[in-house]
C-alpha cells in the first residue's frame, strides 16, 4: 500500500477474509469485493483515509454494522475501499438538562438506550435490530421503528451532524438548539442520503425523559382485514399508541417453532399495542382499544409485567433472524409505507399475490404508520421462481405508488430497490438528486452505485 505515512496508526487490510465479510449486508444485494477495509477511530482518521482514498482513485463505501436491508454498505464495482465506522463506539456527551446526546456513528442504538437510561431517558427511534445497529446507520437511512408512531423517525432527533466530505473537508449542519431558521438546513439532506453525500463521523440527538409507566396489548384477529381496519380507528379515536405493529399468521407460527414463547397460532394476525404515560390515563387508552377492537372481532390480552412485555418484544424483534432459518427458501424482503386508510386493502392484496403466484409472502412491521415489512420467500437455487420473486417485488411497488404510498419506509433504496425508483419519483426528481449529489461530491467517490 501506498502513502502508508498517510494511513499512519490506522487500522486497514486488503486480507481476503476481511474483503469478504465487507462485501455484503443483511439484504440479498449482490455487490463486488473491496479492495481495502479501513476502521478509523475518530474524524481525523477518516479525513486521512479519505484522502488517501481520493488519491488512490478508490471508490468510498461507508458501512455500520452491516444490518441494512437495501444494499446501502455493499461495495459495487471494483476500485472500493470500505470505510467502516463500527470502531467508533464512543457516547461522547449526554446533558440531562438540555436533553441532549453527542455520538460517534458506531455507537449501538441498544447500548445508547441503556446509557440513557441512567439519567432516565431514552432516545426513540428503536429499529427491530437495535442491539445490533448503529446511530450512524441509522441516519444513513432514516431509521424508525416500532415507537415512530408517536415518537417519529431518526430525522426527529438528530439536532446536528458533522460529515467528512470527500475532499476530506469536515462541515457541521446544525448545533444543540431545537429550532434554527438560518438558511437551508443542510442536515436535512444527509439524514437519509445513505452515504452518497459524504460520511457522517459525529452526530448530535434529542432525547426525552422515560415515560412515567408503559402498557402492551397484544390483540388477535381471525382475519387480516379486520385487523387492517382496526389500525386507523385506533388512531381515530384520539389515542397515539407507543407502538402499534402488526403480524401475520406465518410470522406467529415461525416465531413458535424457533422460540415457543407461547404466542396464538390458531389466528389470522396479531396486533402488538403499547400505551406510554401516566398510569390511569394509558388505563383508559387500553380500555378504549379493547372496545375498538371488539367492533372487529378482535380479542385482546393485556401484558401485566415486565417479563411478559419483553417476550413480546423478543418475539417481534425476533421475525427477519426466523426468516433466515428457513431451509429450503431464502427471501426477498421490501418495506413498503402506505397511507393507513389503505393499510387494510394493502394486506389483502399483498395475500391475494401470494396465492396467485402460490410463493409465500410473509409481512408484519408497523401498522400504525403503514410500514410494512414484505418478505417473499422463494425456492433456494430455482432462478425461475427468483425471477417471479422480482415480478412480484414490482407488482407490489406499483400498487402502492397508486395508493399513494412509498417503495420505502425506513430500510433505504440501496442497491436493491434502485431498479424501481422511477415506479416512484419522476425523471426531473431524480435529476435534482443527481445534481445535490454532485454539489457534495463533484468527482462521484462517495458510496457510487445507490438510489439512482
Amino acid at each position: 500500500m501506498k502513502n502508508l505515512k498517510l494511513l499512519e496508526g490506522i487500522e486497514i487490510s486488503d486480507e481476503k477474509e476481511d474483503l469478504i465479510c465487507y462485501s455484503y449486508d443483511a439484504s440479498y444485494a449482490k455487490g463486488s469485493i473491496p479492495e481495502f477495509v479501513a476502521w478509523p477511530k475518530n474524524t481525523e482518521e477518516i479525513v486521512r483515509v479519505v484522502k488517501w482514498a481520493t488519491a488512490k482513485g478508490l471508490k468510498i463505501v461507508p458501512r455500520g454494522a452491516g444490518t441494512g436491508m437495501a444494499g446501502g454498505a455493499v461495495p459495487v464495482g471494483t476500485r472500493t475501499v470500505v470505510i467502516s465506522l463500527e470502531r467508533m463506539r464512543e457516547v461522547l456527551e449526554i446533558n440531562p438538562e438540555n436533553f441532549t446526546t453527542t455520538v460517534q456513528p458506531g455507537v449501538i442504538n441498544g447500548e445508547l438506550q441503556k446509557e440513557l437510561m441512567i439519567y432516565e431517558l431514552f432516545y426513540p427511534p428503536d429499529p427491530a435490530s437495535l442491539d445490533y445497529c448503529t446511530i450512524g446507520g441509522n441516519v444513513a437511512t432514516n431509521a424508525g421503528g416500532p415507537r415512530a408512531i408517536k415518537y417519529g423517525v431518526t430525522r426527529n432527533y438528530c439536532l446536528a451532524l458533522e460529515v467528512v466530505l470527500s475532499t476530506g473537508t469536515v462541515v457541521t449542519f446544525g448545533n444543540k438548539s431545537f429550532k434554527r431558521v438560518t438558511g437551508y438546513e443542510i442536515k436535512e439532506l444527509l439524514i437519509g442520503s445513505e452515504g452518497t453525500l459524504g460520511i457522517i463521523s459525529n452526530i448530535t440527538l434529542r432525547v426525552l425523559p422515560q415515560p412515567e409507566d408503559i402498557i402492551t396489548l397484544l390483540i388477535t384477529f381471525d382475519s387480516i382485514e379486520s385487523a387492517g381496519k382496526t389500525v386507523p380507528k385506533i388512531i381515530g379515536s384520539g389515542i397515539t399508541p407507543r407502538t402499534l405493529e402488526f403480524l401475520d399468521s406465518s410470522c406467529l407460527s415461525l416465531i413458535e417453532k424457533n422460540y415457543e414463547l407461547g404466542l396464538p397460532t390458531q389466528v389470522e394476525a396479531m396486533l402488538l399495542v403499547e400505551l406510554d404515560g401516566e398510569l390511569t390515563s394509558i388505563k383508559r387508552q387500553g380500555e378504549k382499544i379493547v372496545e375498538i377492537a371488539r367492533k372487529f372481532k378482535g380479542e385482546t390480552q393485556v401484558a401485566t409485567d415486565y417479563y411478559s412485555r419483553e417476550n413480546l418484544w423478543k418475539a417481534r424483534r425476533s421475525i427477519s433472524p426466523c426468516l433466515l432459518k428457513i431451509i429450503d427458501r431464502e427471501k426477498i424482503n421490501i418495506d413498503i409505507s402506505v397511507p393507513i386508510d389503505n393499510l387494510s386493502k394493502t394486506l389483502v392484496r399483498l395475500n391475494q399475490i401470494s396465492k396467485e403466484s402460490n410463493i409465500p409472502i410473509v409481512s408484519f412491521g408497523h401498522a400504525g404508520d403503514g410500514n410494512i415489512h414484505v418478505n417473499i420467500l422463494v425456492e433456494k437455487n430455482n432462478e425461475e421462481e427468483k425471477k417471479l420473486g422480482f415480478e412480484i417485488v414490482k407488482k407490489i411497488f406499483e400498487f402502492v405508488v397508486t395508493i399513494g404510498g412509498a417503495i420505502s419506509g425506513e430500510h433505504g433504496i440501496g442497491i436493491t430497490k434502485k431498479p424501481y425508483i422511477d415506479i416512484q419519483l419522476g425523471r426531473k426528481q431524480i435529476e435534482l438528486m443527481q445534481a445535490i449529489k454532485r454539489v457534495f461530491d463533484p468527482k462521484g467517490f462517495m458510496n457510487p452505485g445507490k438510489i439512482f
